[in-house]
Protein backbone atom coordinates (compact mmCIF):
# COMPACT_ATOMS: atom_id res chain seq x y z
CA UNK A 1 0.00 0.00 0.00
CA UNK A 2 2.84 2.32 0.35
CA UNK A 3 4.56 1.38 -2.20
CA UNK A 4 1.32 2.05 -4.30
CA UNK A 5 0.85 5.42 -2.82
CA UNK A 6 4.31 6.57 -3.39
CA UNK A 7 4.32 5.76 -7.25
CA UNK A 8 1.14 7.93 -7.35
CA UNK A 9 3.35 10.47 -5.35
CA UNK A 10 5.70 10.23 -8.14
CA UNK A 11 3.49 10.63 -10.88
CA UNK A 12 1.68 13.75 -9.38
CA UNK A 13 5.22 15.08 -9.32
CA UNK A 14 5.90 14.61 -12.73
CA UNK A 15 2.83 15.90 -13.70
CA UNK A 16 3.05 19.14 -12.27
CA UNK A 17 6.26 19.70 -13.14
CA UNK A 18 5.87 18.51 -16.57
CA UNK A 19 2.65 21.44 -16.52
CA UNK A 20 4.76 23.87 -15.01
CA UNK A 21 7.88 23.57 -17.68
CA UNK A 22 5.29 23.68 -20.64
CA UNK A 23 4.05 26.91 -18.55
CA UNK A 24 7.08 28.60 -18.75
CA UNK A 25 7.91 27.21 -22.49
CA UNK A 26 4.71 28.63 -23.75
CA UNK A 27 5.16 32.05 -21.82
CA UNK A 28 4.73 34.80 -24.71
CA UNK A 29 3.32 33.05 -27.12
CA UNK A 30 0.15 33.84 -26.88
CA UNK A 31 -0.13 37.02 -28.85
CA UNK A 32 -1.36 39.93 -27.52
CA UNK A 33 -5.24 41.51 -28.66
CA UNK A 34 -4.87 43.96 -31.41
CA UNK A 35 -3.41 47.40 -30.30
CA UNK A 36 -5.30 49.98 -29.98
CA UNK A 37 -5.11 52.97 -32.50
CA UNK A 38 -4.57 57.01 -31.53
CA UNK A 39 -7.38 59.88 -31.68
CA UNK A 40 -5.57 61.00 -34.93
CA UNK A 41 -7.35 61.68 -37.87
CA UNK A 42 -6.12 58.52 -39.72
CA UNK A 43 -5.25 56.79 -35.74
CA UNK A 44 -2.56 54.06 -35.79
CA UNK A 45 -2.19 51.21 -33.58
CA UNK A 46 0.69 48.62 -33.05
CA UNK A 47 2.06 45.99 -31.04
CA UNK A 48 4.70 43.00 -30.99
CA UNK A 49 6.30 41.02 -28.53
CA UNK A 50 8.99 38.75 -29.54
CA UNK A 51 12.16 37.27 -27.93
CA UNK A 52 15.82 37.60 -28.99
CA UNK A 53 16.68 36.92 -32.42
CA UNK A 54 13.56 36.19 -33.49
CA UNK A 55 11.71 37.62 -36.42
CA UNK A 56 9.76 40.78 -35.82
CA UNK A 57 6.02 40.62 -37.20
CA UNK A 58 4.63 43.88 -36.12
CA UNK A 59 0.49 44.08 -36.54
CA UNK A 60 -0.89 47.91 -37.00
CA UNK A 61 -4.04 48.98 -37.01
CA UNK A 62 -4.98 51.62 -38.84
CA UNK A 63 -8.32 53.67 -37.99
CA UNK A 64 -9.62 56.44 -40.32
CA UNK A 65 -11.54 58.94 -37.63
CA UNK A 66 -13.04 61.20 -40.39
CA UNK A 67 -15.69 61.47 -41.56
CA UNK A 68 -14.58 61.04 -44.72
CA UNK A 69 -12.97 58.40 -46.69
CA UNK A 70 -9.09 58.32 -47.05
CA UNK A 71 -6.91 56.90 -49.46
CA UNK A 72 -3.19 56.11 -50.60
CA UNK A 73 -2.47 55.52 -46.90
CA UNK A 74 1.22 54.59 -45.91
CA UNK A 75 2.16 53.74 -42.71
CA UNK A 76 5.98 54.14 -41.87
CA UNK A 77 8.33 53.51 -39.25
CA UNK A 78 10.48 56.26 -38.43
CA UNK A 79 12.10 55.62 -34.77
CA UNK A 80 12.51 53.28 -32.51
CA UNK A 81 12.78 54.35 -29.13
CA UNK A 82 13.57 57.41 -29.60
CA UNK A 83 16.31 57.41 -31.52
CA UNK A 84 15.69 57.65 -35.82
CA UNK A 85 15.67 54.56 -37.83
CA UNK A 86 14.45 50.98 -36.86
CA UNK A 87 17.73 49.76 -34.85
CA UNK A 88 18.04 47.68 -32.69
CA UNK A 89 16.05 45.07 -35.72
CA UNK A 90 16.82 44.73 -39.16
CA UNK A 91 14.71 44.83 -42.63
CA UNK A 92 13.43 41.74 -44.04
CA UNK A 93 11.12 41.20 -47.28
CA UNK A 94 10.87 44.91 -47.63
CA UNK A 95 12.54 47.85 -49.16
CA UNK A 96 11.08 49.83 -45.71
CA UNK A 97 9.71 49.75 -42.94
CA UNK A 98 6.24 50.88 -44.13
CA UNK A 99 2.98 49.24 -45.48
CA UNK A 100 0.50 50.59 -47.68
CA UNK A 101 -3.33 50.16 -47.69
CA UNK A 102 -4.07 49.46 -51.43
CA UNK A 103 -7.78 49.95 -51.15
CA UNK A 104 -9.60 53.47 -49.32
CA UNK A 105 -10.61 53.37 -45.99
CA UNK A 106 -14.08 54.56 -44.77
CA UNK A 107 -15.20 56.36 -41.99
CA UNK A 108 -15.11 55.08 -39.17
CA UNK A 109 -13.66 52.07 -40.38
CA UNK A 110 -10.28 50.08 -39.36
CA UNK A 111 -7.66 47.54 -40.96
CA UNK A 112 -4.95 45.55 -39.76
CA UNK A 113 -1.72 44.99 -41.82
CA UNK A 114 1.60 43.27 -40.63
CA UNK A 115 5.02 44.38 -41.41
CA UNK A 116 7.94 41.79 -40.15
CA UNK A 117 11.09 42.97 -39.16
CA UNK A 118 14.01 40.89 -38.33
CA UNK A 119 17.02 40.48 -35.23
CA UNK A 120 20.29 40.13 -37.04
CA UNK A 121 21.64 40.72 -33.44
CA UNK A 122 19.62 39.79 -30.41
CA UNK A 123 17.86 42.64 -29.43
CA UNK A 124 18.05 43.79 -25.32
CA UNK A 125 15.14 42.68 -23.56
CA UNK A 126 12.55 45.61 -23.13
CA UNK A 127 9.97 47.53 -24.60
CA UNK A 128 10.51 49.92 -27.12
CA UNK A 129 8.36 52.35 -27.77
CA UNK A 130 7.55 53.05 -31.80
CA UNK A 131 6.70 56.73 -33.69
CA UNK A 132 4.97 56.18 -36.88
CA UNK A 133 4.81 58.54 -39.66
CA UNK A 134 1.34 58.53 -41.35
CA UNK A 135 0.66 59.79 -45.23
CA UNK A 136 -2.46 59.46 -47.11
CA UNK A 137 -5.13 61.79 -49.30
CA UNK A 138 -8.30 63.01 -47.28
CA UNK A 139 -11.93 62.94 -48.87
CA UNK A 140 -10.74 66.13 -50.47
CA UNK A 141 -7.87 65.11 -52.14
CA UNK A 142 -4.92 66.67 -49.98
CA UNK A 143 -2.15 64.75 -49.41
CA UNK A 144 -1.37 64.95 -45.63
CA UNK A 145 1.27 63.70 -43.58
CA UNK A 146 2.14 63.63 -39.67
CA UNK A 147 4.01 61.74 -37.42
CA UNK A 148 2.72 59.75 -34.59
CA UNK A 149 4.84 59.21 -31.60
CA UNK A 150 4.10 56.45 -29.45
CA UNK A 151 2.22 54.33 -31.81
CA UNK A 152 2.80 51.50 -30.03
CA UNK A 153 5.25 49.20 -28.28
CA UNK A 154 7.80 46.32 -29.71
CA UNK A 155 8.55 43.86 -26.54
CA UNK A 156 11.50 41.84 -26.42
CA UNK A 157 10.99 38.91 -23.67
CA UNK A 158 13.01 36.35 -22.54
CA UNK A 159 13.41 32.89 -23.78
CA UNK A 160 12.39 29.92 -21.80
CA UNK A 161 16.25 27.83 -21.24
CA UNK A 162 15.09 24.32 -23.07
CA UNK A 163 14.15 26.97 -25.83
CA UNK A 164 17.63 28.33 -25.73
CA UNK A 165 19.26 25.20 -25.03
CA UNK A 166 18.00 23.36 -28.22
CA UNK A 167 19.01 27.00 -30.11
CA UNK A 168 22.83 26.89 -28.57
CA UNK A 169 22.52 22.92 -30.12
CA UNK A 170 21.70 24.20 -33.74
CA UNK A 171 24.09 26.39 -33.96
CA UNK A 172 26.61 24.38 -32.83
CA UNK A 173 25.27 21.76 -35.66
CA UNK A 174 25.11 24.52 -38.10
CA UNK A 175 28.95 25.37 -37.21
CA UNK A 176 30.02 21.84 -38.20
CA UNK A 177 27.76 20.64 -41.05
CA UNK A 178 27.35 24.15 -42.59
CA UNK A 179 23.33 23.96 -43.02
CA UNK A 180 20.53 24.72 -41.24
CA UNK A 181 18.56 22.18 -42.56
CA UNK A 182 20.86 19.17 -42.31
CA UNK A 183 21.34 20.82 -38.67
CA UNK A 184 17.46 20.45 -38.17
CA UNK A 185 18.19 16.56 -39.30
CA UNK A 186 20.45 15.66 -37.08
CA UNK A 187 19.13 17.35 -33.96
CA UNK A 188 15.39 15.76 -34.79
CA UNK A 189 17.59 11.94 -35.05
CA UNK A 190 19.69 12.65 -31.84
CA UNK A 191 16.40 13.34 -29.96
CA UNK A 192 14.78 10.28 -31.26
CA UNK A 193 17.91 8.26 -30.18
CA UNK A 194 17.86 9.92 -26.62
CA UNK A 195 14.21 9.36 -26.27
CA UNK A 196 14.38 6.12 -27.64
CA UNK A 197 14.42 4.31 -23.88
CA UNK A 198 11.16 6.41 -23.16
CA UNK A 199 9.13 5.46 -26.78
CA UNK A 200 10.09 1.42 -25.52
CA UNK A 201 8.56 2.03 -22.23
CA UNK A 202 5.99 3.26 -23.57
CA UNK A 203 5.30 0.57 -26.18
CA UNK A 204 6.33 -1.99 -23.58
CA UNK A 205 3.48 -0.85 -21.61
CA UNK A 206 0.88 -1.20 -24.25
CA UNK A 207 1.94 -4.32 -25.60
CA UNK A 208 1.77 -5.78 -21.65
CA UNK A 209 -1.99 -4.25 -21.81
CA UNK A 210 -2.91 -5.70 -25.22
CA UNK A 211 -1.25 -9.33 -23.73
CA UNK A 212 -3.91 -9.24 -21.05
CA UNK A 213 -6.94 -8.39 -23.21
CA UNK A 214 -8.44 -11.97 -23.07
CA UNK A 215 -7.85 -12.54 -19.50
CA UNK A 216 -9.74 -8.45 -19.01
CA UNK A 217 -12.46 -10.71 -21.73
CA UNK A 218 -12.75 -13.07 -19.11
CA UNK A 219 -12.68 -11.10 -16.30
CA UNK A 220 -15.85 -9.23 -17.79
CA UNK A 221 -17.74 -12.01 -18.59
CA UNK A 222 -17.82 -13.44 -15.41
CA UNK A 223 -18.82 -10.08 -13.80
CA UNK A 224 -21.33 -8.95 -16.71
CA UNK A 225 -23.78 -7.42 -14.06
CA UNK A 226 -23.53 -3.41 -12.92
CA UNK A 227 -23.55 -4.67 -9.73
CA UNK A 228 -20.35 -6.69 -9.79
CA UNK A 229 -18.48 -3.43 -10.87
CA UNK A 230 -16.62 -3.17 -7.42
CA UNK A 231 -15.40 -6.57 -7.93
CA UNK A 232 -14.59 -6.65 -11.41
CA UNK A 233 -12.48 -3.71 -10.55
CA UNK A 234 -10.78 -5.37 -8.25
CA UNK A 235 -10.26 -8.56 -10.20
CA UNK A 236 -8.60 -6.23 -12.80
CA UNK A 237 -6.42 -3.95 -10.32
CA UNK A 238 -5.24 -7.45 -9.05
CA UNK A 239 -4.26 -9.01 -12.77
CA UNK A 240 -2.36 -5.75 -13.46
CA UNK A 241 -0.77 -5.74 -9.91
CA UNK A 242 0.36 -9.88 -10.49
CA UNK A 243 1.31 -8.97 -13.99
CA UNK A 244 3.67 -5.67 -13.53
CA UNK A 245 1.68 -3.99 -15.77
CA UNK A 246 1.20 -0.23 -14.75
CA UNK A 247 -2.11 1.69 -16.04
CA UNK A 248 0.39 5.17 -16.31
CA UNK A 249 3.92 3.74 -17.72
CA UNK A 250 2.40 4.32 -20.94
CA UNK A 251 1.28 7.93 -20.35
CA UNK A 252 4.31 9.07 -18.86
CA UNK A 253 7.06 9.08 -21.41
CA UNK A 254 4.70 11.41 -23.37
CA UNK A 255 4.40 13.14 -20.27
CA UNK A 256 8.08 13.60 -19.93
CA UNK A 257 8.62 14.74 -23.61
CA UNK A 258 5.90 17.05 -24.17
CA UNK A 259 7.86 19.71 -22.38
CA UNK A 260 10.81 19.39 -24.98
CA UNK A 261 8.20 19.45 -28.10
CA UNK A 262 6.69 22.91 -26.66
CA UNK A 263 10.24 23.89 -26.46
CA UNK A 264 10.97 23.06 -29.97
CA UNK A 265 8.50 24.66 -31.58
CA UNK A 266 9.29 28.11 -29.73
CA UNK A 267 13.08 27.86 -30.81
CA UNK A 268 12.58 26.90 -34.34
CA UNK A 269 9.25 28.34 -35.51
CA UNK A 270 10.39 32.10 -35.48
CA UNK A 271 13.92 31.76 -35.41
CA UNK A 272 15.74 35.15 -37.63
CA UNK A 273 18.45 33.32 -38.68
CA UNK A 274 16.36 30.73 -41.23
CA UNK A 275 15.49 34.06 -42.87
CA UNK A 276 19.13 33.04 -45.07
CA UNK A 277 18.41 29.38 -44.96
CA UNK A 278 17.40 28.25 -48.56
CA UNK A 279 15.69 24.76 -48.66
CA UNK A 280 15.09 23.11 -51.70
CA UNK A 281 11.86 24.26 -52.68
CA UNK A 282 11.67 27.06 -50.34
CA UNK A 283 13.99 30.33 -50.26
CA UNK A 284 14.17 30.63 -46.53
CA UNK A 285 13.59 27.98 -43.78
CA UNK A 286 11.91 30.61 -41.91
CA UNK A 287 9.61 31.38 -44.25
CA UNK A 288 5.73 29.69 -43.96
CA UNK A 289 4.60 27.31 -46.77
CA UNK A 290 1.42 30.24 -47.04
CA UNK A 291 3.87 32.32 -48.32
CA UNK A 292 5.34 30.38 -51.27
CA UNK A 293 4.44 30.25 -54.73
CA UNK A 294 1.16 28.77 -55.34
CA UNK A 295 3.67 25.58 -57.24
CA UNK A 296 5.14 24.95 -54.16
CA UNK A 297 3.17 25.74 -51.52
CA UNK A 298 1.57 22.69 -50.45
CA UNK A 299 4.70 20.52 -50.72
CA UNK A 300 5.53 20.55 -47.08
CA UNK A 301 1.93 20.58 -45.43
CA UNK A 302 1.51 16.79 -47.61
CA UNK A 303 4.50 15.87 -46.59
CA UNK A 304 3.89 16.77 -42.93
CA UNK A 305 0.00 14.80 -43.42
CA UNK A 306 1.51 11.68 -44.92
CA UNK A 307 4.57 11.32 -42.60
CA UNK A 308 1.69 11.78 -39.56
CA UNK A 309 -0.08 9.01 -41.21
CA UNK A 310 2.64 6.90 -41.53
CA UNK A 311 3.48 7.16 -37.52
CA UNK A 312 0.08 6.98 -36.84
CA UNK A 313 -0.30 3.43 -38.92
CA UNK A 314 2.55 2.03 -37.44
CA UNK A 315 1.76 2.30 -33.41
CA UNK A 316 -0.90 -0.38 -33.74
CA UNK A 317 -0.23 -3.09 -31.64
CA UNK A 318 -0.98 -6.57 -33.19
CA UNK A 319 -4.68 -7.98 -32.02
CA UNK A 320 -5.55 -4.10 -30.79
CA UNK A 321 -8.82 -2.58 -31.46
CA UNK A 322 -8.95 0.11 -34.04
CA UNK A 323 -12.22 1.14 -34.15
CA UNK A 324 -11.85 3.67 -31.14
CA UNK A 325 -8.64 5.31 -32.72
CA UNK A 326 -9.64 5.47 -36.50
CA UNK A 327 -10.83 8.71 -36.28
CA UNK A 328 -7.82 10.44 -35.11
CA UNK A 329 -5.76 8.14 -37.52
CA UNK A 330 -7.08 10.22 -40.13
CA UNK A 331 -8.14 13.42 -38.77
CA UNK A 332 -4.61 14.25 -36.98
CA UNK A 333 -2.74 14.02 -40.36
CA UNK A 334 -5.33 16.49 -41.59
CA UNK A 335 -5.07 18.84 -38.93
CA UNK A 336 -1.39 18.71 -38.74
CA UNK A 337 -0.79 19.11 -42.17
CA UNK A 338 -3.70 22.26 -42.18
CA UNK A 339 -0.90 23.58 -39.43
CA UNK A 340 2.15 22.69 -41.20
CA UNK A 341 0.48 25.35 -44.24
CA UNK A 342 1.05 28.38 -41.40
CA UNK A 343 3.91 26.85 -39.68
CA UNK A 344 7.73 28.03 -40.69
CA UNK A 345 9.21 25.51 -43.28
CA UNK A 346 11.23 24.91 -40.33
CA UNK A 347 9.02 23.75 -38.20
CA UNK A 348 7.17 21.80 -40.89
CA UNK A 349 10.78 19.76 -41.65
CA UNK A 350 11.30 18.79 -38.11
CA UNK A 351 7.89 17.44 -37.06
CA UNK A 352 7.83 15.46 -40.74
CA UNK A 353 11.29 13.70 -40.16
CA UNK A 354 9.88 13.32 -36.09
CA UNK A 355 7.27 11.19 -37.60
CA UNK A 356 9.21 9.25 -40.34
CA UNK A 357 12.17 8.82 -37.35
CA UNK A 358 8.78 7.62 -34.43
CA UNK A 359 7.19 5.43 -37.45
CA UNK A 360 10.79 3.21 -37.88
CA UNK A 361 11.53 3.49 -34.38
CA UNK A 362 7.98 2.00 -33.41
CA UNK A 363 7.85 -0.35 -36.30
CA UNK A 364 11.15 -1.91 -34.83
CA UNK A 365 10.20 -1.77 -31.43
CA UNK A 366 6.61 -3.29 -31.68
CA UNK A 367 8.12 -5.63 -33.55
CA UNK A 368 10.74 -7.11 -31.55
CA UNK A 369 8.21 -6.99 -28.05
CA UNK A 370 5.55 -8.46 -30.30
CA UNK A 371 7.57 -11.30 -31.28
CA UNK A 372 5.69 -14.61 -30.37
CA UNK A 373 2.74 -12.83 -29.29
CA UNK A 374 -0.51 -14.81 -29.52
CA UNK A 375 -3.42 -12.72 -31.19
CA UNK A 376 -6.20 -12.02 -28.23
CA UNK A 377 -8.84 -14.65 -29.18
CA UNK A 378 -12.28 -13.28 -28.40
CA UNK A 379 -14.24 -14.29 -25.16
CA UNK A 380 -17.85 -15.39 -25.74
CA UNK A 381 -20.18 -14.25 -23.44
CA UNK A 382 -22.49 -16.35 -21.38
CA UNK A 383 -25.58 -16.08 -21.14
CA UNK A 384 -27.17 -15.34 -17.81
CA UNK A 385 -29.15 -18.12 -15.80
CA UNK A 386 -32.85 -17.57 -15.47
Amino acid sequence: MIQKSSRKSTYRLLLVVSLLLGVLTLSGCVGAAAPVPTSDPVGIGLSATVRPLENVPIILTIKNNMTKFVSDVKVQIVAIDGNAGIAPFDLWETPDASVALSAPLLPGKTAQVKLVLQQKAPAAIKSYAVNVSVSYKDGDGIAVTKTITNAGIVKVGNINFLSAGIRWIIEQLNNLVRSYALAIILLTLGLKLITEPLTRMQFKSTVDMQKLQPQLAKLKAKYPSKDDAKQLNEETMKLYKDNNVSLFSGCLPLLVQWPVFLALFVAINNYSPFNNAPFLWAPALSMASSGLPLATRFIMPIIVAASTYVQSITSFIPGQDRSQTAFLTYFMPLLLGYWAYGFSIALALYWALFSLFSAGQQYLVIRRLTKGMALPEPVVKKSSKK
